[in-house]
């Protein structure tokens, strides 16, 4: 079966438990040395498998943009970008693409190093002297913790994080004030879009500019991104002929409308504009992505040192323990469990309420890759997409071949002896990513079972085994750092799939008064991002369950909660979103639990 169509089928599988000046512009593409690859059957396969995703997965509208050096070597796009317009999905296509803002942000930081403006080890209490963090958080949590992710700041700060009348993302400054940490800074990585957000505000407070303003005009344009913009700040600069009279700015530019399964939606604003703020079309971002490649350099202009840029390429977290083998930078991920095999990879994903993004590069290989989509549905697919991309461009280049697929993992009872010996080491309840998995005894056999899936392992040894549903892979249960791991294992590289929880501890009475179902509390233009959150006991232990509106269908979450007292618990677990404190706020029928400024009242 060709590689391409064996990702239809898996696009539309569940996940398991074990488990965002002016310079060259890039809308045109120069024509390519006649040395270098024309990427001609990259073109033919990858356009098949983006039509078949966009049938199997009811997506309106992907772009894509192929960097090979300093070129854009292929650019397209296939449905429809706005389908009420009829405007076609193209390379200028500017969508909302999330979290890519991040290494732009990091990459204005640095920018801002090199002026002298920024140290990358002042602490926040040096940058933003107004915030008072629980204990002395501020003091210790430094411009470098914030660029890398370990900061131990919560991951989310839900006030109008998603909406369509957000304040300005500095008032989160005073919204913070005695926040808590979720680490130690400096001890783990978790994801954080608020410790990005700070980022943002304490370039704003160095260069005393705004910050849209300051990116736009610093990186955003002599990069040659002349669509890319961020809400409130300087309007896009589309190309334009001389004589041309007509609309400029937002008017000017082929923006992508929003859908779920093929019916248009609004698609809110992201607040915290420094962690998930941009828009941009793959042309902006293969702008960004030539400028990395090319060390910092656009034309004759360098606007990144290139010591700057390795630092962003460089892995940051290597002492950290309890990150095993996942490798970050300075706002970047470093490795890829599909492109491990090709050398150095770069990546970043980004999505919104609807629009998805993906952005890699392969520095080793001087290329790169960018697609979008405007459709809820699509984020299997955008990532596909890239992938593939990327693969059959490296075998066109340099002739390299991907490994071949790893074969399938038939299943195998153990016997009841070491079942038993499995069990009595690993049994319990994990913290994953999609959260709370159970290792333990089902129909004889171990499985692991979860809310988003199951999956039954073939024990192979006394902390190992594999499951049907991931070929190539094994799982293995490890101690780091006083914690018990569930890991998986692919060749050499080693990532967490989750943490053992402890036995839970006694419910305080007055927790168990308010098991039950509870609801969102919107501010005016707020849009939640779950639904049906329910306080419930699983197993003797207190736990939030509740829908994610970012995947569809809706992803079943169950997090574990940990009570400090009556008032106060802690989500337990290392990955994003967790470790953060929930509390109870006001008393009798008036409490509201209060997350993250995320406010829940009794339904």
């Amino acid at each position: 079966m060709p590689r391409w169509i064996a990702l239809i089928a898996a696009t539309l599988v569940g996940p398991l438990g074990l488990g965002g000046c002016s310079g060259p512009d890039p809308a045109t593409t120069r024509e390519a040395p006649r040395e270098r690859p024309r990427y001609v059957e990259t073109r033919e396969t990858i356009t098949r498998l983006a039509e078949d995703l966009i049938r199997a997965n009811d997506i309106t509208g992907i772009s894509l943009a192929l960097v090979d050096g300093d070129e854009i070597v292929w650019a397209t796009g296939w449905g429809l970008a706005d389908v009420d317009a009829r405007l076609r999905a193209g390379p200028r296509t500017v969508y909302n693409v999330g979290s890519i803002a991040k290494p732009i942000t990091a990459a204005a930081i640095l920018q801002a190093v090199e002026r002298g403006q920024l140290k990358l080890d002042q602490t926040l209490a040096e940058l933003i002297p107004e915030l008072d963090l629980a204990g002395t958080a501020e003091h210790e949590i430094t411009l470098a913790h914030l660029l890398t992710h370990q900061s131990g700041l919560p991951s989310d700060w839900f006030v109008h994080s998603l909406s369509e009348a957000a304040p300005p993302f500095s008032e989160i400054v005073g919204e913070i004030q005695g926040v808590e940490l979720v680490a130690v800074p400096g001890s783990q990585t978790v994801y954080s879009n608020l410790g990005m957000t700070l980022a943002g505000v304490a370039l704003e407070r160095a260069s005393g500019r705004p910050y849209a303003e300051l990116v736009t005009e610093s990186l955003l344009r002599p990069a040659g991104m002349r669509t890319a913009y961020f809400s409130g700040g300087p309007a896009p600069e589309p190309v334009l002929l001389p004589t041309h009279d007509g609309p400029r700015g937002l008017a000017a530019i082929e923006r992508a409308a929003a859908y779920r399964e093929r019916k248009a939606r609004l698609d809110p604003e992201f607040r915290m504009a420094p962690a998930g703020g941009l828009h941009a079309s793959v042309l902006d971002l293969a702008g960004f992505a030539r400028l990395l490649l090319a060390n910092g350099r656009v034309g004759a202009t360098q606007l990144l040192a290139p010591a700057q840029v390795e630092a962003m390429l460089t892995r940051h977290n290597e002492a950290l323990p309890l990150d095993l083998d996942h490798s970050f930078g300075y706002a970047w991920f470093l490795d890829h469990a599909e492109l491990d095999w090709v050398g150095r990879v770069a990546w970043h994903g980004g999505r919104t309420y609807y629009h998805h993004a993906r952005l890699i590069l392969l520095p080793d290989h001087g290329l790169a890759v960018a697609v979008a989509s405007n459709s809820l549905t699509a984020g299997r697919a955008v990532e596909s997409l890239a992938v593939e991309t990327l693969i059959s461009a490296l075998q066109e280049k340099h002739g390299l071949d991907p490994p071949p697929p790893p074969p399938g993992t038939d299943h195998s009872r153990a016997t009841s002896e070491a079942t038993t010996a499995f069990l009595a080491a690993h049994a319990g309840e994990y913290a994953t990513s999609v959260g709370v998995s159970t290792v333990g005894l089902h129909e004889g056999e171990v499985w692991s079972r979860a809310k988003v899936g199951s999956g039954r392992l073939t024990i192979d040894g006394p902390d190992t085994g594999t499951v049907e549903s991931m070929p190539g892979a094994r799982i293995r249960f490890i101690d780091v750092a006083d914690a018990h791991l569930m890991i998986v294992e692919r060749g050499v590289v080693r990532r967490r799939g989750g943490v053992r929880l402890p036995p839970p501890p006694p419910i305080p009475p007055a927790w168990l008064a308010r098991v039950g179902r509870w609801a969102v509390v919107d501010r005016p233009g707020e849009v939640s991002t779950i639904r049906e959150p329910t306080l419930s006991v699983n197993n003797g232990r207190l736990t939030l369950e509740f829908l994610g509106l970012l995947e569809h269908p809706p992803l079943p979450v169950l997090m574990a909660l940990h009570p400090l007292d009556d008032r106060r618990a802690r989500v337990e677990g290392l990955a994003r979103g967790q470790g953060m404190i929930i509390e109870v706020r006001g008393e009798g029928d008036d409490e509201r639990i209060w997350w993250s400024g995320r406010e829940l009242k009794r339904q």
